[in-house]
């Protein structure tokens, strides 16, 4: 049987029912948005260049980040386009 992370598969799901059990489900834990004040100066800088090239239809290469520093990235992003 082959797991898939993304969905489960048709046999996955077969096999649960014949052992009467459900699939199992993420559970996406809700935090509270990050308050511009409280944004990592370094990735603030990074979403507005990120933003910038956006505006200008250039590519932009992101290097690899903590879970944390990609969050503070993604609301300077949502930050950003709230101004424009």
């Amino acid at each position: 049987m082959e797991v898939s992370i993304i969905a489960p598969s048709a046999l996955y799901v077969k096999q649960l029912e014949i052992q009467n059990e459900h699939p199992k489900k993420q559970v996406r834990i809700l935090r509270r948005d990050i308050s511009a004040s409280d944004l990592n100066p370094e990735m603030r800088d990074l979403g507005f260049h990120i933003a910038q090239c956006r505006h200008k239809g250039q590519s932009v290469r992101v290097p690899a980040m903590r879970g944390s520093d990609w969050g503070h990235v993604l609301r300077v992003l949502e930050l950003t386009r709230a101004i424009a």
